[in-house]
């Protein structure tokens, strides 16, 4: 099982634990201010897919703001991603609460595995390279 913490490493702890649990309380329904570092994202759920901003982040959800409510409990996909590092991060959520103003504020409560995913070369243009393979001729479907 392993052995008890030492002195220090409990003190370690308790302060870690100080830190998070300010941060777990699920913020209040109502307005979130535009941050200057807000980020674009993509809210998928079933049949809807949503452009969002991503203004404020928490242990207990992250807020986005957007054009159109979506309905609380609604289990969502949530997508950004980082152009420098070249990398894109999904994560599974459920919408806590909705606060249906100009924008829409909604709160994401995450609730599964959040991933990352490395975009590769072959968004510079080498398809064959790395597994993709194109879809074909295209033709005009005549009705």
């Amino acid at each position: 099982m392993g052995e008890p913490l030492s002195a220090s490493e409990q003190v370690e702890l308790l302060s870690l634990m100080q830190l998070v649990t300010s941060d777990c309380k699920m913020p209040p329904a109502g307005p979130c201010e535009r941050p200057r570092n807000a980020l674009p994202g993509q809210v998928i759920g079933e049949g809807t897919i949503l452009a969002v901003e991503i203004r404020y982040v928490c242990a207990a959800a992250v807020l986005v703001a957007s054009t159109k409510a979506m309905t609380p409990g609604e289990r969502i996909v949530l997508r950004t991603g980082d152009a420098v590092a070249g990398a894109e991060f999904s994560l599974p959520c459920t919408i806590a609460w909705v606060h249906d103003d100009n924008p829409c504020i909604m709160a994401l409560a995450i609730d599964g595995v959040p991933t990352r995913s490395t975009l590769g070369e072959w968004m510079l243009g080498e398809p064959r390279a790395h597994g993709m393979f194109s879809i074909g001729r295209q033709a005009r479907l005549v009705g």
